[in-house]
């Protein structure tokens, strides 16, 4: 890994020393067929085919390492540019780990964007810009997560209560899950298939088209439609490598990078219906819940961390329209 993490440096660093030809580097940790994925692949066959001598290679599924990784790499230079969750992105950015409140956004398709793409979304950007040093290119859609278990399935947080549940390693997931009565448990997501399956965890939470393309639910049948986090994927850049762009090359990535971000959040938007139907076709036991039985539980979770990211903004989050 290091050996192909020095040789993308490498390209990097020579490819922009010509003002005619320029290559960008990206990395993720998506599988085939998930949103983030198919946004990547789009971008680099347009950018290769674009007029002013961009061209982008990607190294997906985990190819450079995991997401804090990939933003590490970014950071010091060696990738232009990667997407990760918001809860991995915190522990570099405190200000981004606001929208990780549970059930913090009224749904997974338009309330999201209303604050993202508003005056509360550039203002919460522009202190992630400032933590970090990079800059945020956009906001993609990482959908709705919920509870897919092994054995019995997930009915009401009476269900969670005691069971080893794998999620992301945030601080905020952590609490929320334990909020639950779960036995919540970080470990890295290439782990998650191998823990089902050996019975390591009892089960664990993602987006539906997660849970579709990596095929947890041949391990944990049972998808509880808890909706409990709505997950941002921002891509982040290396400034230096965006700078090295001519005034020409930034207008044709921009323009080209704001079409593909489009077709990556249509697709969480679209594809949920069609990963339902396709694991109820395929044996999963997919149940609806009361969501609000739910985001009781975590309301202390909530109430603490409010007071951490302002009241006033999260309540401002909550209220737009």
């Amino acid at each position: 890994m290091h050996t192909k993490l020095a040789a993308v440096g490498l390209t990097l660093a020579l490819s922009t020393t010509h003002a005619t030809a320029l290559e960008l580097t990206a990395a993720h940790v998506n599988p085939p067929g998930e949103p983030s994925n198919v946004a990547f692949q789009e971008l680099a066959k347009r950018l290769n085919e674009g007029e002013t001598g961009i061209t982008l290679q990607v190294f997906p599924q985990g190819q450079i390492g995991g997401e804090t990784d990939a933003l590490e790499q970014v950071r010091f230079g060696a990738l232009s540019m990667t997407t990760l969750a918001t809860a991995s992105l915190s522990s570099f950015a405190p200000s981004a780990g606001i929208y990780d409140l549970p059930y913090l956004f009224r749904d997974g398709d338009e309330h999201p964007w209303i604050v993202a793409d508003g005056e509360i979304g550039q203002e919460i950007q522009a202190k992630i810009e400032a933590e970090t040093g990079l800059e945020v290119l956009g906001w993609w859609s990482g959908g709705l997560r919920h509870v897919f278990t092994r054995g019995t399935p997930v009915t009401s947080p009476d269900d969670i209560a005691g069971r080893k549940l794998r999620v992301i390693g945030s601080q905020v997931y952590l609490d929320s899950f334990n909020a639950m009565g779960a036995l919540a448990t970080a470990m890295p997501y290439g782990e998650v298939y191998t823990s089902l399956a050996t019975g390591a965890i009892d089960g664990a939470e993602n987006d539906t088209s997660g849970y579709r393309n990596v095929k947890f639910y041949e391990q944990a049948p049972n998808l509880s439609l808890t909706g409990h986090f709505f997950l941002f994927k921002p891509v982040m850049a290396n400034r230096r490598a965006m700078e090295a762009l001519s005034p020409e090359q930034r207008e044709e990535f921009d323009r080209i990078f704001a079409e593909v971000s489009e077709m990556q959040r249509d697709l969480f938007r679209t594809n949920f219906e069609g990963d339902i139907e396709y694991l109820k076709e395929n044996g999963v036991n997919v149940v609806e819940v009361d969501r609000d039985a739910f985001a009781a539980k975590v309301q202390p979770v909530v109430d603490r961390l409010s007071e951490t990211y302002g009241v006033d903004l999260v309540q401002r989050i909550r209220d737009a329209q």
